[in-house]
């Protein structure tokens, strides 16, 4: 994984490996369909993936949120744990 040009990642979250995130890498969150750049937010596990071209072409890299993990859920879990659920 890497994280450049200044991306804040919050607290307690976890990046799978092979995850790439710059300022402009857009952060899809799976839940939500939200889409954001240059922050991950607190407790969240990352992986990467793709977004398609709407209009047919190359797909892009994108990072995804697959969750949000809670304090009750961090204090029974391991990091392996979470990146396999």
């Amino acid at each position: 994984s890497e994280v450049v040009e200044g991306v804040i990642v919050g607290e307690g979250s976890v990046i799978a490996m092979g995850v790439f995130i710059t300022q402009s890498t857009k952060i899809v969150n799976r839940a939500t369909g939200e889409i954001s750049y240059g922050k991950v937010p607190p407790y969240s596990v990352v992986v990467p993936g793709t977004l398609p071209d709407p209009k047919g072409g190359p797909s892009l890299a994108c990072a995804v949120i697959v969750k949000t993990v809670d304090a009750q859920t961090r204090a029974k879990t391991g990091v392996n744990e979470l990146l396999r659920d």
